[in-house]
């Protein structure tokens, strides 16, 4: 015993009891002694209660047959034959002899007063949803606080029971590159908010993806806390108008996040380095503590699904030749034949210098070191040249092996068609500045991720490849609903 308390402090060794079908003995029938019998009922005990009365809740056990009432005082032979036996009464001393006779017949008692550490076990505050049973126990230091602690994870338990998959974010698809600027997180801003998120009762584990077209969270949740809106304030999202961000539940959100795994919900479909982000992203989660094997978990199978989409798409959402599919697309923009420039001459500058003869442009073929035989109507000239041929083009396509843009919005821009141009960049990485896209909206800029989208969407591959990502993942469906049901206790 502490000096500073005058409680008694016993150490314990926490066990569970079989009792299931076995003689359990009673002795006190009031509110302490039904709250035992409760227990011992939901663990499949046969009660006895001995006590001249009860309260109403008792006498209706005994009327249904649940219990065994004997209704007269305790006797010291009622104790043979028991497996546990609780000391219940109001009367310490009646309790303390029936301790006495228990220990002197080799049955274990529990006194429910002041003679409780003298005794042989405690029942701790007890806890119990379905199959998971939880004991708190402060060594008899303090009840308030072990009432407190279970009451805190009745709420966490009950939290469990309705949770399920959450996602919350935004991305291209609804916010424009300057509109969701503001929504990105920087490496300090995003410990923020997961640590700010992880105080959030209902979230038992998260993950924040933030790449350049898309920041959302991905959550195993409780159904309270996915609905209540505190998500969405942390997020910063409650100043977006509704139809500027997404939050999906469920199979849906699992379905959402196979297909950003897939490539599917890309700016240009198919593409795979978010499955890197990804993986990124889960490690930093569980580094700082906010996610652990559950989500581990459920991304390892979004992966894994995400694998089987892009199998089963197989050559669906690839491109035929570039210069192809860039001819294809000016023709698509209904220009009138007038002056194009051909930045680069390997193999696509030829293509597409072949095309644009045949669609009756006037050509200049602009190359870096190597010079490219040209038909005699092909004006060729170097690079330095540049700023001469490019006032007069209508059109301009480049297609160089660079790692900076050969076209730049501070050196090209007042050189560029004053009547409008189209410029087309079918190089990796890109040869005409970013920058153009913003510009001057007569200058109209088609870059190699916008060709592959519009090809996609013009032959009907991309509908069919989410044909294929919606086939797949219903396939799936019952993979996720197994981890759904793992999580709540099914």
């Amino acid at each position: 015993m502490e000096k500073s308390d005058f409680r008694p402090v016993r150490k314990s060794f926490p066990v569970n009891a079989l009792i299931e079908g076995r003689r359990v003995l009673v002795v006190g029938g009031g509110r302490v002694g039904q709250r035992k019998i409760e227990l011992l009922l939901d663990a499949g005990a046969q009660v006895e209660l001995v006590c001249p009365e009860c309260v109403a809740e008792l006498r209706e056990c005994s009327t249904a047959g649940r219990i065994t009432h004997h209704p007269r005082y305790f006797e010291d032979s009622d104790v043979q034959g028991a497996t546990l036996v609780f000391a219940c009464t109001d009367d310490k001393h009646v309790n303390r002899h029936i301790l006495e006779v228990a220990q002197l017949a080799k049955v274990p008692c529990c006194c429910a007063d002041g003679n409780w550490s003298e005794g042989d076990f405690v029942t701790p505050a007890i806890i119990r949803a379905g199959e998971v049973l939880i004991a708190v126990s402060t060594s008899g230091k303090s009840c308030v606080q072990s009432r407190l602690i279970k009451d805190n994870l009745r709420k966490h338990l009950d939290s469990i029971e309705s949770s399920d998959l959450l996602v919350l974010g935004t991305s291209h698809a609804y916010l424009g590159t300057a509109e969701r600027a503001p929504y990105h997180l920087l490496l300090r801003e995003r410990e923020a908010l997961g640590e700010m998120i992880r105080q959030v009762w209902g979230v038992h584990e998260f993950f924040i993806l933030n790449t350049c077209n898309r920041i959302e969270i991905i959550a195993a949740i409780s159904k309270e806390a996915g609905t209540c809106g505190i998500l969405c304030r942390l997020m910063r999202f409650d100043q977006l108008r509704p139809d500027l961000y997404y939050l999906k539940h469920g199979f849906e959100a699992f379905s959402h996040l196979c297909k950003v795994t897939a490539g599917m919900d890309s700016q240009v479909p198919g593409e795979v380095h978010v499955v890197a982000q990804l993986k990124d992203a889960i490690d930093e989660a569980i580094t700082r503590g906010w996610a652990g094997s559950l989500i581990r978990g459920l991304c390892d199978t979004a992966l894994r699904v995400s694998k089987d989409i892009r199998s089963e798409l197989g050559t669906l959402l690839e491109v035929s030749e570039i210069e192809d599919v860039a001819l294809r697309y000016l023709d698509a923009q209904a220009l009138p034949p007038g002056k194009a420039v051909m930045i680069g001459s390997g193999v696509v500058g030829r293509g597409v210098i072949k095309g644009l003869l045949e669609r009756g442009y006037s050509c200049t073929w602009a190359y870096h070191a190597n010079k490219p035989e040209a038909p005699g109507q092909v004006e060729v000239v170097q690079f330095n040249a540049l700023p001469r041929v490019l006032p007069a083009a209508d059109v301009v396509i480049a297609a160089v092996n660079t790692s900076l843009p050969v076209i730049t919005a501070s050196v090209h821009k007042n050189c560029l068609n004053p009547r409008g141009v189209q410029l087309i960049d079918i190089g990796i990485p890109r040869n005409i500045d970013p920058a153009f896209d913003a510009c001057d909206p007569k200058i109209k800029v088609a870059g190699l991720d916008d060709l592959k989208r519009w090809f996609r969407e013009l032959n009907g591959s991309l509908e069919r490849a989410w044909a294929v990502c919606d086939r797949v993942l219903e396939a799936n469906r019952d993979s996720y609903e197994r981890m759904i049901k793992g999580l709540r206790g099914g």
